[in-house]
């Protein structure tokens, strides 16, 4: 009886090839998918199924794009399109409705092509990429929202290696200085030739503790020369994000916001609070501020200072004859004479309705003297109100100096210096008396 025709080792191995690769198509928890030119399922793997809770016989022979979100079907019918073309392969994101809801997923898709050359069918493998996607959507929202806040802010930002000196700066950070993109070369030493002096040098010892030190944050206001030559306010917030093993830095990040209008609001603020409206001389406030601070040098460089307060004589006159706007511009030319004749050195605020106070650093009872009594005679000589009726006026003036000791405060000099005043209008007026001649009356 005639045996079976041996099979080739070839045929043998044939089945048990397509057997284990459809054994590995069905374990895969990806999705596997093998669909006609026309988009009717020919093939789905279990993984596909259980994601779309379907059975396979009811999803073979359907079109696939029912189950595509409505808004994602353009896109999916392009990406397919470039299948039909060199080099016949694909990835395209879409969202699909599941057993849970709509859900992105990412497709590789892959043409089957015929001995000619002819796409025959397209074999697509999905993976679930819905918790990816989402957190790509909140990088980017909370990217936008970093960038509108940059935006509105006029908020710049720079990197800066330390190493080489350079700094990498963004659009912002350039535009806040009056320069275009990509016009200079921004490096650490550009940036400490260009920081107002007197700022660099009041941040200085920061900068050495965050260069070198194990201070990470920096955080300053200062002024910044605008390529047009005036100066811009920018506070700087910037972290180092990178050390050595010495602890010397070597990369910082950070933030630089043009500040100029806040600083100039806070200085008109300041200087309204410290100054009289009327004259713009400085007010009490502002000249207490100053006498603390000059009493504090005079202890520290055991030199004297001198105080004088000047009343005008009769002003009450003025204004009860002239009406109080001719009083009101007198007060003011009388205080253009006095800043126009002060040392550079000196302060002067309006102490009250009528008195003046000047406060005189690094000077002795006898300089202070002689020039208050040039200031007395300069009043007395001029002309005021000239464009109305020539008025002339005269002032008292009392003066007294520090006394170096410890016990000697601020108080106690302006009190001499009042006591003189009093004595000087008591003596007739349109004089200058000091605290000597106080004792002397006295005695």
């Amino acid at each position: 009886q005639p045996q079976p025709a041996r099979q080739a080792p070839s045929e043998q191995a044939a089945p048990n090839s397509e057997s284990l690769y459809r054994l590995l198509v069905e374990q895969q928890n990806d999705l596997i998918v093998k669909v006609d030119t026309e988009g009717r399922f020919l093939f789905v793997n279990p993984g596909y199924c259980t994601t779309f809770d379907k059975r396979a016989e009811e999803l073979l022979g359907q079109h696939f794009m029912p189950l595509v979100h409505p808004d994602d079907r353009a896109a999916t019918e392009a990406a397919i399109a470039t299948l039909y073309r060199p080099p016949h392969r694909c990835y395209l994101e879409q969202r699909a409705m599941t057993r849970d809801g709509w859900r992105w997923f990412g497709w590789s898709d892959t043409a089957v092509l015929d001995e000619q050359g002819r796409v025959t069918a397209i074999i697509g493998t999905g993976r679930d990429i819905h918790e990816q996607k989402l957190a790509e959507f909140q990088l980017l929202r909370t990217q936008r929202l970093l960038e509108l806040a940059l935006e509105s802010g006029n908020i710049g930002t720079y990197t800066a290696d330390f190493t080489t000196g350079e700094v990498v700066v963004d659009d912002r950070y350039l535009a806040q200085l009056g320069y275009d993109p990509g016009e200079i070369r921004v490096n650490h030493d550009w940036w400490r030739a260009n920081v107002h002096p007197e700022d660099l040098a009041r941040f200085a010892d920061q900068t050495e503790q965050v260069l070198f030190g194990g201070l990470d944050d920096f955080t300053a206001e200062y002024r910044f020369r605008h390529r047009d030559g005036h100066w811009v306010w920018l506070q700087d917030h910037a972290r180092i994000y990178d050390r050595d093993p010495d602890g010397v830095a070597l990369a910082s990040s950070g933030l630089r916001i043009d500040i100029t209008r806040r600083k100039e609001a806070e200085l008109q603020l300041a200087h309204h609070a410290e100054h009289d409206p009327l004259t713009d001389l400085l007010n009490r406030r502002g000249m207490w501020r100053a006498l603390r601070s000059i009493q504090a040098q005079s202890q520290r460089g055991r030199r004297p200072h001198a105080v004088a307060i000047l009343d005008l004589d009769e002003f009450k006159r003025v204004n009860d004859t002239q009406g109080h706007l001719a009083g009101d511009r007198l007060l003011r030319e009388i205080a253009t004479l006095l800043r126009d004749n002060i040392r550079e050195a000196d302060w002067i605020a309006r102490w009250g309705g009528e008195e003046f106070l000047i406060l005189m650093p690094d000077t002795n009872l006898a300089q202070a003297r002689r020039f208050i009594e040039r200031l007395r005679q300069q009043i007395e000589a001029t002309r005021f109100l000239s464009h109305e009726h020539p008025l002339r006026i005269t002032v008292s003036a009392g003066l007294a100096v520090s006394r170096l000791a410890e016990d000697d405060s601020q108080d106690a000099l302006v009190n001499r210096a009042d006591h003189a005043l009093y004595a000087a209008k008591e003596a007739g007026r349109n004089r200058v008396y000091t605290e000597a001649d106080v004792a002397v009356q006295g005695d």
